[in-house]
């Protein structure tokens, strides 16, 4: 028969026990909890991190009252013709001359939206002859630009442009007409943000630009 010392040194030492494997079922669930949390954590930064803009195309009837939307496909291969528009676009945008230096600013700054590094640079320096400075130009006269051709090059990444520029003084002298053509590499990237969407809905982006009048020297 045990001793009662021996009995209450066990009953003793169960007591304690069960505290420590308590303690330690604890701490385990606490360390379990905190590595949930990081996984947790780290999960919503990469979301935030890749969210992404989905474009929805809303039906509205004539009262303007949405009667279907859901979001808008992605294209497996941007249309020729949509990438022709973009270009004439830029063109126009890039070449046109308004008699307001804030309308002036706006029509550049869309135009700067298709432009990568390469064609920026090309602009930023043509730019810089004050003889070719659209806003310096405003002040003198107007200049409309109306977009004859854009055509791809045949068996290369290039486009070749054709437009007509008329020149319209503003002391009222009569109006100088010009023909002009351009080269152009295109990458296409669709947009991810807001501002992009907005300003270059299809991600056409102009990386190498040259131009000349036709049929003349550079000129402006």
């Amino acid at each position: 028969m045990p001793s009662p010392w021996t009995a209450a040194r066990h009953e003793f030492e169960d007591v304690y026990a069960d505290l420590a494997r308590g303690k330690h079922a604890w701490q385990m669930a606490a360390f379990a909890l905190l590595a949930l949390l990081a996984v947790a954590t780290v999960a919503v930064v990469r979301l935030s991190l890749a969210a992404r803009v989905t474009p929805y195309i809303v039906e509205v009837d004539r009262l303007g009252r949405a009667r279907a939307f859901g979001p808008a496909e992605a294209l497996r291969r941007t249309d020729t013709r949509l990438v022709v528009s973009q270009l004439a676009l830029f063109l126009r945008e890039v070449r046109t001359v308004l008699p307001s230096e804030a309308a002036q600013a706006d029509v550049l700054r869309r135009a700067y939206a298709y432009a990568d590094a390469g064609a920026a640079g090309f602009l930023n320096s043509y730019f810089t002859d004050a003889r070719n400075n659209p806003r310096l130009l405003s002040r003198t006269l107007a200049r409309t630009v109306e977009i004859t051709s854009v055509l791809p090059v045949p068996a290369s990444a290039a486009w070749r442009a054709q437009w007509t520029e008329t020149e319209w003084p503003l002391d009222g002298s009569p109006p100088r007409v010009a023909a002009w053509e351009a080269y152009l590499a295109v990458r296409i990237t669709p947009p991810e943000t807001v501002d992009a969407i907005e300003d270059n809905p299809l991600g056409v982006h102009v990386t190498s630009l040259t131009w000349t009048r036709v049929g003349g020297g550079g000129g402006t």
